[in-house]
């Protein structure tokens, strides 16, 4: 391959995932001399998160302007940092690689979901951070000019440390790194922690020996004091609690026993994205979904992923970086259920929902996204009866909405519904539950975790419809596309009627046991 000979200068941000990778890239973008590509599922630069080969990337390269920021922390899952230097030879390159406490690390894969609790301290994990971080070490040795080693928690706790690497790089930036929470070290069993330690501890250590930039001494004997004054407190707050019980865990009787969704009546549409995503890639088949009906959705243009996330289960993912093209082209919503029954979200006879997602909307300029719709079931134009479940990116909580039409042809009514402020936040998982019961003055109610939210009674009767043409549209509503979903959806249950207290804990059961929430 011919490469001219000036070329762009090329920076990229490595690290394990979880290490600090993403606030690195997004303090070094605010360079407004840089053209910043952050890693993806599918974009002009990435597939599946990994580069594209360079054949199909040096044009790309040499059109955009200025200086280049990449993040493709992947490709240390399969090779060495001097082998990705290999490949781009030809090009200005310079590694950033930061690292983190272990410990910290897998604790924050844990609340990702991308590891189970029990899974946390397994030498399989272990070994992959020791061989990733070994390549900036390996890399160091054999080109020290090439690649800056960073610490996580040196880039929090000393501002100074920030505008060396930036001074280093050449580069004007603002930093986005806060006060390291450190949750790992403090909720993780100490059995845990000291098997990761023992470990993972020659290659940490020999990664601090290593640092190209270092925190400040004055500063370390500040943290020092202050970290033996936290332990002193701590251990003195334990042992002055010693022996004591909590009354409320003498009362708790035991937990509904989980049972899956097939085994409870009234099942009428199950959406398990395990039994359907196997792998991470652009969905080109039909999905089907696992209820008694087996409706089918076609693969849309500009439609969904799938992506291996919770606890490498398979989930549906809608990428904030396809907004552009959803929002002028194909919408990629998933339409099921054309000719089936959805008439009792409608005619008072009852529903309960069940919906486990994580929201990622782009709320960024030019979009401004400050909420999306999950899935709405109705006609498919802007016509009434229809249902909504959405996300509020302003309350950080999630809403559903009923739109009906009273009888000698009113105005359509609006009934809403939202779980509490702060509830469901961006970038975390929810399971959402919301249940209308029977009658024309029944309940509608709402839970994010289990916590209720509103609860309202329809004090207006809706006449029935034929419910011909509606179909659940899942990813958005086509007719609002500055509305439409971006993030993760793991299921989506639907039963026809409302569930006992018995039912509906024994559903949120099996989901919480299965996904490890």
């Amino acid at each position: 391959m011919n490469v001219p000979t000036r070329a762009h200068e090329l920076i990229m941000v490595m690290g394990v995932q979880r290490s600090g990778t993403n606030v690195l890239f997004d303090s070094l973008a605010t360079d407004r001399t840089l053209s910043a590509f952050p890693e993806d599922i599918d974009s002009a630069f990435y597939s599946n998160f990994r580069l594209r080969p360079l054949s199909e990337l040096a044009a790309l390269i040499e059109r955009a302007p200025g200086r280049i920021l990449l993040k493709p922390i992947s490709e240390t899952g399969t090779r060495s940092l001097v082998e990705l230097a290999q490949e781009y030879r030809s090009y200005p390159l310079h590694f950033v690689w930061i690292y983190r406490d272990p410990v910290n690390v897998f604790d924050s894969m844990r609340r990702e979901r991308w590891l189970a609790a029990d899974e946390i301290d397994q030498p399989v994990h272990m070994r992959g951070w020791c061989k990733r971080n070994e390549y900036a070490l390996q890399s160091q040795q054999q080109c020290p000019e090439q690649i800056a080693i960073v610490r996580y928690e040196d880039l929090c706790f000393d501002p100074a440390l920030f505008r060396q690497l930036t001074r280093w790089l050449g580069l004007d930036c603002n930093s986005y790194f806060r006060k390291d929470s450190a949750r790992g070290r403090k909720h993780v069993a100490v059995v845990a922690q000291r098997n990761i330690d023992a470990s993972t501890g020659a290659t940490l250590a020999a990664l601090d020996a290593a640092r190209t930039f270092r925190p400040r001494r004055v500063l370390l004997l500040k943290r020092r004091i202050v970290t033996y004054l936290s332990e002193r407190l701590r251990t003195t707050a334990t042992a002055s609690n010693a022996g004591r019980t909590d009354p409320d865990l003498q009362v708790l009787k035991p937990a509904e026993r989980a049972r899956p969704p097939s085994s409870v009546p009234g099942l009428h549409f199950w959406l398990n994205f395990a039994a359907i995503c196997h792998s991470n890639g652009l969905l080109t088949t039909d999905v089907v979904e696992c209820g008694p009906y087996r409706m089918v959705a076609a693969a849309p243009d500009n439609g969904p992923y799938g992506l291996l996330n919770l606890v490498h289960r398979g989930t549906l993912y809608y990428p904030h970086s396809k907004t552009e093209e959803r929002r002028r082209g194909a919408r990629g919503t998933l339409c099921f259920g054309a000719g089936h029954d959805w008439n009792f979200f409608f005619d008072n006879n009852g529903f309960t929902v069940f919906a486990l997602f994580r929201p990622n909307i782009p709320c960024y300029p030019p979009y401004n996204q400050k909420g999306s719709t999950l899935l709405r079931v109705g006609a498919r134009t802007n016509a009434a009866p229809a249902f909504f479940l959405a996300w509020d990116g302003v309350a950080n909580s999630s809403r559903a909405r009923v739109i009906s039409c009273p009888q000698q042809g009113g105005a359509p009514q609006t009934r809403a519904i939202s779980t509490q402020p702060q509830s469901h936040r961006p970038q975390e998982w929810a399971l959402i539950t919301l249940q209308r019961t029977e009658g024309s003055n029944g309940q509608f109610s709402i839970w994010a975790n289990g916590i209720p939210g509103d609860s309202i009674n329809f004090a207006d009767s809706f006449p029935s419809h034929s419910g011909e043409g509606y179909v659940l549209e899942l990813g958005g509503f086509t007719g609002e596309p500055a509305e439409l979903f971006y993030g993760r959806v793991a299921e989506i249950i639907i039963f026809k009627g409302a569930l006992g207290g018995d039912d509906r804990s024994a559903i949120t059961r099996y989901l919480t046991e299965r996904h490890q929430l």
